[in-house]
Order: C-alpha cells, then sequence, then structure tokens
C-alpha cells in the first residue's frame, strides 16, 4: 500500500507528466507538419494516409519527448508543493529531501523500463509502417521489394558480402552476382579476402540453395591466386533465402535491439566498420534511461534552486533538455568516429548529467 503523502506527490507529478508530454508531442507533430505540408500538397495527399502517418509516428515521438516531459514534470510538481509550503511541512515531519523524491525516483525507474519496452517492441515496426505510409500512400510509390531492387549489397553470414546489381523477386534471383568472403587474420585481427565468386546470375533451387551460373570462382591463401570458371556451381555453406534480399533492413531504427546486435556481428564478419551501429545498440538502452536522470536532475533543482512558476520551470526543461540533446549527439559523433568506445559515447550524456543531478541531491540532503 502506498502511503498518503506518496500518493500526494506522485499524483501531482503525473498529472504534470501527462499535461509535459501533450506539449511536446503537440510542439513535434505541428513543427513536423509544416515541414512536410509541401510535400503533403504537391502529392495531393488524402487525409487518411497523412492521419495513418502521424499515428505510426507516434510511438517514436512519445519516446524522444519523454525525457524533457519528465524533467518537466519533476520541476513543476515539486515546484508546485514548494509553493503551497507543503514541502516545509514534509520536511517538518521529518522527511528528507531523498524520501520526498522517491516516489519519483521510482516512477522515472518505471517510465524508463516502459520507454525501453515500447522501442524494443512498437518502434521499429511503426516506423516501417511509418515509411510505407509515405512512400507508398502519400508518394505513390511502389515497394521496391514487390518487383526487386537494384544495386543490392547485403551483408550475408560467416563474413559473406553479396554486392548484385538486380534482385528479381519473382524468379527470385540475382544478376550480376558478385560474393567476397573474408575471414579475420590471426594476427593483427584485420579482415583479408579469402574467396570471390563473380558469376552472371543466381538463383535459388527448390530445396532453398543459391546456385551460381556462368561465372569464375578464385580463392585467394598465402598471398596467391588460384580460380576456376563455372558453369554452375552451389556452396551449401551459403544459408541466405531470398525474402532476406527482398526485405533488406539497414536503417537502426526499423530494427530491434537484438536485431541490430545479429546486423553488427554480420557486417564486423564482412570486414566493414561498425562504429555507428555499435553506437546506435548501446543508446537503445541508453536514452530510456535518460527519463530517470531527467526526474533526478528536476527534482534536484527545484528543492534547491529553482523558485518560480510554470513558464521559468518550462523554460528550464527546454534548456537543459537542449543541452542533454545536445550532448547526446557529441557522444555520437565522438563514437561514430572511433574517438570514444561505443558504450561511452551512447551514455556520455546519462553520465553528465547524472554526475551533476548525484552532486545536488548530495548537497539538498546535506
Amino acid at each position: 500500500m502506498i502511503p498518503i503523502l506518496d500518493r500526494h506527490v506522485l499524483r501531482e507529478f503525473l498529472l504534470h507528466l501527462l499535461l509535459g508530454l501533450c506539449t511536446f508531442v503537440g510542439i513535434y507533430l505541428i513543427v513536423d507538419l509544416f515541414e512536410k505540408i509541401d510535400t503533403f500538397v504537391d502529392y495531393q495527399a488524402q487525409t487518411a494516409p497523412i492521419v495513418e502517418y502521424y499515428l505510426n509516428s507516434l510511438p517514436l515521438i512519445v519516446v524522444q519527448v519523454l525525457p524533457i516531459a519528465m524533467l518537466l514534470a519533476a520541476i513543476l510538481s515539486l515546484g508546485h508543493l514548494r509553493r503551497g509550503n507543503e514541502i516545509a511541512a514534509m520536511q517538518s515531519c521529518g522527511r528528507s529531501p531523498l524520501r520526498i523524491t522517491l516516489p519519483l525516483l521510482a516512477a522515472g525507474v518505471l517510465v524508463s523500463a516502459a520507454a525501453f519496452t515500447v522501442g524494443e517492441g512498437l518502434v521499429p515496426d511503426a516506423y516501417r509502417r511509418q515509411q510505407e505510409a509515405l512512400d507508398g500512400r502519400i508518394k505513390k510509390r511502389r515497394p521496391e521489394s514487390a518487383l526487386g531492387r537494384s544495386d543490392v549489397h547485403y551483408m550475408g553470414r560467416g563474413g559473406r558480402v553479396f554486392v548484385a546489381r538486380q534482385f528479381e523477386a519473382a524468379t527470385p534471383s540475382l544478376i550480376e552476382v558478385s560474393v567476397q568472403r573474408f575471414e579475420e587474420e590471426e594476427e593483427g585481427g584485420r579482415q583479408r579476402l579469402v574467396r570471390r565468386i563473380d558469376a552472371a546470375g543466381a538463383r535459388w533451387a527448390p530445396e532453398g540453395q543459391l546456385e551460381f551460373q556462368h561465372g569464375r570462382l578464385r580463392v585467394f591463401s598465402g598471398g596467391r591466386e588460384s580460380g576456376a570458371a563455372f558453369t554452375r556451381y552451389g556452396d551449401s555453406r551459403m544459408e541466405e533465402q531470398a525474402d532476406e534480399f527482398a526485405n533488406i533492413v539497414s536503417d537502426p531504427f526499423q530494427m530491434s535491439r537484438r536485431q541490430l546486435r545479429d546486423y553488427i556481428g554480420r557486417i564486423r564478419e564482412g570486414g566493414a566498420r561498425v562504429n555507428q551501429y555499435e553506437v546506435d545498440y548501446h543508446l537503445r538502452a541508453a536514452f530510456p534511461a535518460a527519463n530517470l536522470v531527467m526526474v533526478l536532475l528536476g527534482s534536484c533543482l527545484t528543492l534547491r534552486i529553482l523558485r518560480g512558476g510554470v513558464a521559468l520551470g518550462f523554460g528550464i526543461s527546454l534548456m537543459l533538455g537542449f543541452a542533454y540533446y545536445g550532448c547526446l549527439r557529441i557522444g555520437q559523433a565522438l563514437g561514430y568516429t572511433g574517438n570514444l568506445s561505443p558504450p561511452l559515447a551512447a551514455w556520455l550524456g546519462n553520465i553528465a548529467f547524472g554526475l551533476i543531478g548525484i552532486l545536488l541531491f548530495w548537497r539538498v540532503n546535506r
């Protein structure tokens, strides 16, 4: 059973959280609508696909603006209690600042877990449907995978990289295809090319195996190359299926954390750089945790420093929100270029703002 005072503090927080969330989501939608209004007019889009587009954008928008809404809710709710001398009354009853804000911190943990769950379960599918609504129903573009796709580049398993001029979904087959296989060197950890197949085409046999036609197989070993031409060639170690080429996904927003981890593994086996994807992978856990960090920071600021109404709270929330996103982008950029390790780059904003919040909280509780 939650104590009465905790329920009172939590109720104030949740009411202001709902207010802040609606405000920031509304601002986001209005700004995005003005950015895309020319596109909607040019393509003579109907109301239904526009509504579908924005409905599917809501999960991603909510996850993105939630930390600022949490910060605003902490500032406004505690500020309201402070102006009504309710904070002073609680402290006179022996409640420490930590005990007063404990319901808010608990809510921050629960909201962080919920944001992570939504980001993993709803956001990838909703983002995919959002892009389908924009490209298919608004811009009237036929999905590329319905007929096939051109300029195919696919990171397969076992260090294999597929490059083809065309993938035809009806057959299914690959046209003018090249497959390169890389292995990691024992010394130095670098990737080296060990095998390459160049063929005029490749087709999936009924049993699912990929068969190459009219090409050449080359093997590289010990600094030497050997090769042979073939009319037909099949390799049972190639497990890639046609539907993988029909639905190539390389956008991190369309992948769950597990899918992104598997994709990183395939890229690494192929010898390509994975810094960007590793940073994005760790951000999937770091960004939801920002909800707890923002509650901590907002609570400390309100109990020790801030005195003012809604306007001041809103302004401080925006300022700190922009500062946090700026720190987040700096960490991303440093991680993408390899100047910071991916985990540190992803958690840089939380570490910086979390340390500030902990320091302020320590001073409040002195």
